[in-house]
């Protein structure tokens, strides 16, 4: 076949076993002929979001950031913001200045911050540089000045608000006379300060009658946040008040100073749900991106599960030491002692769900200062009863199967205490941590419990049994 009968869209194309190709499959075939032209047309013409999964997840570095050369201005951007951090980065270094400057001011304000704020110093003064000295360009400088885990960093500018004293159709052909905004979920009603004293809907604005007065159709009970409220705050206001597209930020006069809209709040949840899944198992994702876990340098990945797992080795180690020091005790109480990882596994699995429950509690606002005393009063109920549960439980068993009183009153006795103590130890770590420390307490709780409740097991009940089987009273009890 000579090169001028080659169809290379049709081969791109080609199905694999009567299956269509998938879209990384397509782009990995026109990279591999070298046709820019086919290259370009194939990911022009699919989805942002299909492009933006392949170039993360299917694609190399190099792969990715070539195709990212072929797409058009719109899709770029919008492919941009759904990358990881350090691939934005490498896409946006191969492009021009100029061009990396342009595509930036066509995004909304509060998305072009939060690519600038994962960009070096330097790489993010350039891109400035080369925007246009506008209202937007000067929106987005103020922005990257507040902290990005804040209202502040998370709100946007591109709002639309009206005078108090306008009426509907007023409102309506000012907004037909502001610039394009990206976000027109809701129209704000300020004064001449600007401070914020209603809200309406669009839907409510193009229903109304043009001559109403615009206070007349408003709602005055504005949820908003203020200005320095964190992001995890803002993320349980939205889920509190769950119909909202939109929220607006005010700082403490009352002042409207942006607005945060319910994409980038998912994204915060988001984040913050995959950081506590992973850190309720020891993985730290301040250490490495969550893609990287799977794919990038696996030494990223080991420096994300290490540090946990070195504090329960250590844990583990010293329990060893324990159970080799109990060595008579052992051999005197074969029986007593092969209920040690029942134990150990029921008051650690206690601690845990506890650590979990707590530190939800936390994120949603539901435990505070002013109701601790009460949630743990009743995390003392939950662990009194599951407790006894498993405590008559394990007693019969033990009873029915060796027939000693003595070993069932033991363990009886130790699941309830054991139960009680991790339940509760898993409801004070986390509110101390964020309490005292204002820190995240994700994740903290759960190696600390598992290894507590281990060595808790190793060495008191090692030692109580050693006072049944070798000390006078002991032996008495036991019919020594």
């Amino acid at each position: 076949m000579s090169p001028k009968s080659f169809n290379a869209s049709a081969y791109i194309d080609s199905p694999t076993l009567g299956a269509p190709l998938p879209l990384h499959e397509k782009v990995k075939r026109a990279l591999d002929h070298k046709n820019p032209s086919v290259l370009r047309r194939l990911l022009n013409r699919s989805h942002f979001a299909d492009v933006a999964e392949a170039m993360t997840s299917h694609l190399t570095r190099d792969e990715a950031v070539t195709c990212f050369q072929y797409l058009n201005m719109g899709q770029a951007a919008q492919i941009l913001l759904a990358l990881e951090d350090e691939l934005q980065a490498h896409c946006l270094n191969t492009l021009p200045s100029v061009m990396g400057s342009k595509m930036l001011h066509t995004m909304a304000n509060d998305d072009a911050v939060d690519i600038l704020q994962e960009l070096d110093a330097d790489a993010s003064q350039r891109l400035l540089e080369g925007m246009p000295v506008d209202a937007d360009t000067q929106a987005i400088q103020r922005l990257l000045l507040e902290e990005p885990d804040t209202a502040a960093g998370l709100m946007t500018t591109d709002y639309v608000a009206v005078d108090i004293g306008c009426t509907i159709g007023e409102a309506i052909e000012h907004i037909r006379n502001t610039e394009e905004k990206d976000f027109i979920y809701y129209v704000y009603v300020v004064d001449e300060r600007h401070q914020l004293l209603g809200v309406l809907s669009v839907k409510q604005l193009l229903l109304s009658d043009p001559a109403t007065p615009i206070h007349e159709v408003m709602n005055a009970n504005v949820v908003s946040a203020l200005i320095h409220f964190d992001d995890a705050f803002v993320a349980n206001l939205f889920r509190k008040y769950d119909n909202l597209l939109a929220m607006p930020v005010t700082d403490t006069d009352n002042t409207l100073r942006g607005i945060i809209t319910v994409d980038d709040i998912i994204e915060v949840m988001e984040e913050d749900s995959s950081e506590e899944i992973y850190r309720a198992s020891g993985i730290d994702l301040d250490e490495v991106d969550e893609r990287n876990l799977l794919t990038g340098p696996y030494l990223n990945a080991v420096k994300a599960r290490l540090p946990w797992l070195s504090i329960t080795v250590m844990g583990q180690l010293l329990g060893s030491f324990i159970i080799a020091s109990f060595a008579p005790t052992i051999q005197t109480a074969v029986i007593a002692v092969s209920f040690m990882p029942l134990l150990t596994g029921l008051a650690g699995n206690m601690g845990t769900q506890t650590d979990t429950i707590s530190v939800r509690g936390l994120a949603l606002g539901l435990i505070h200062p002013k109701n601790i005393g009460a949630k743990l009063r009743r995390e003392l109920q939950v662990a009194l009863t599951m407790g006894g549960t498993f405590a008559l439980l394990v007693g019969f068993f033990s009873f029915f199967v060796y027939h000693d009183i003595k070993l069932t009153l033991l363990l009886s006795g130790w699941i309830l205490t054991s139960l009680i103590a991790t339940s509760l130890i898993g409801m004070a770590i986390p509110y101390a941590y964020s309490h005292f420390l204002k820190k995240d307490p994700a994740g903290v709780g759960g190696p600390f419990i598992t290894t507590l409740s281990d060595i808790m097991t190793f060495s008191l009940y090692l030692y109580l049994l050693s006072l049944l089987y070798h000390h006078p009273v002991g032996k008495a009890l036991m019919g020594h």
